[in-house]
């Protein structure tokens, strides 16, 4: 018998290297019989069915905690965890690593091993816990109202921190519905439209296929810069956030698609 990882389907485990191939003592032939002791983490459903796949295109076997009662958990039972506590004996007892519901469970083992309250800590992630000494030189300790930031760190290229949600949101859009640019060039004077506005797409249409799409476009923005007063000068701001309103509601109308619509405005 040979205990090894990898039973979630983890692309360097022992399981995933013996099946590809790639284990220089271990491998399998036909007849093997591979135990999977280990329930299904959810997300992971997809690469543990390719391994058990590729173990049974390789003539072995598969068991699997849905045949037969072979789950083995990874987590310590209660009365494992009270033994810990008594043979660890701690001055504070503070559980970690769990939802809240977990962690007043593991909490309430500490009391049955003799913590008292007071010395039980169950804090939220951020949670400032106070230890300082009292008047007879204890060390006694205090959950407090104090927040310190537990957010994600964003770490992009370089910068560490410096990606805001709305940058994350942009990316969010372009990575489902793509991006789509549109140069209109404008007299500076007149603000009449000059030429056809080149339009640029990127994850959002192929525009070999969709040129009927892409001429309602460009008419839309024409009409777009030409709807304003003669008599005022082109307003740069103005026309973008008109050519982004629009057009994204024309191809949304078109398409049941929200591409991100980048208008480029050139006063010549």
């Amino acid at each position: 018998m040979i205990i090894g990882t990898g039973a979630q389907g983890e692309d360097n485990a022992f399981l995933s290297r013996v099946v590809n191939g790639e284990h220089r003592s271990v491998s399998l032939k036909f007849g093997d019989t591979v135990l999977f002791s280990s329930s299904v983490i959810p997300g992971n459903e997809r690469s543990i069915q390719n391994l058990m796949d590729m173990v049974v295109r390789q003539g072995a076997k598969v068991i699997h905690y849905r045949m037969l009662d072979i789950h083995a958990g990874g987590h310590a039972k209660a009365e494992d965890l009270k033994l810990m506590m008594r043979l660890i004996k701690p001055e504070f007892f503070m559980p970690i690593e769990a939802n809240h519901y977990m962690l007043r469970a593991h909490a309430e083992l500490a009391e049955q091993v003799g913590i008292t309250k007071d010395k039980i800590f169950v804090a939220d992630n951020g949670q400032v816990v106070l230890f300082q000494k009292n008047s007879q030189g204890q060390a006694v300790g205090s959950l407090t109202k104090e927040k310190v930031p537990t957010d994600y760190v964003m770490v992009d290229g370089l910068g560490v921190g410096d990606v805001s949600e709305v940058v994350l949101r942009d990316r969010l859009m372009m990575a489902g519905d793509g991006m789509i640019v549109i140069i209109a060039t404008i007299d500076a004077k007149t603000g009449n439209i000059i030429g056809n506005p080149d339009i640029i797409s990127r994850g959002f249409i192929y525009m070999k296929e969709s040129r009927d799409l892409i001429e309602k476009t460009r008419s839309r923005v024409k009409s777009i810069v030409k709807d304003k007063n003669p008599m005022t000068p082109a307003d740069d701001d103005f026309i973008k956030n008109k050519i982004r309103n629009d057009v994204g509601q024309f191809l949304f109308t078109a398409t049941k698609r929200r591409p991100m619509v980048l208008p480029v405005v050139i006063k010549v």
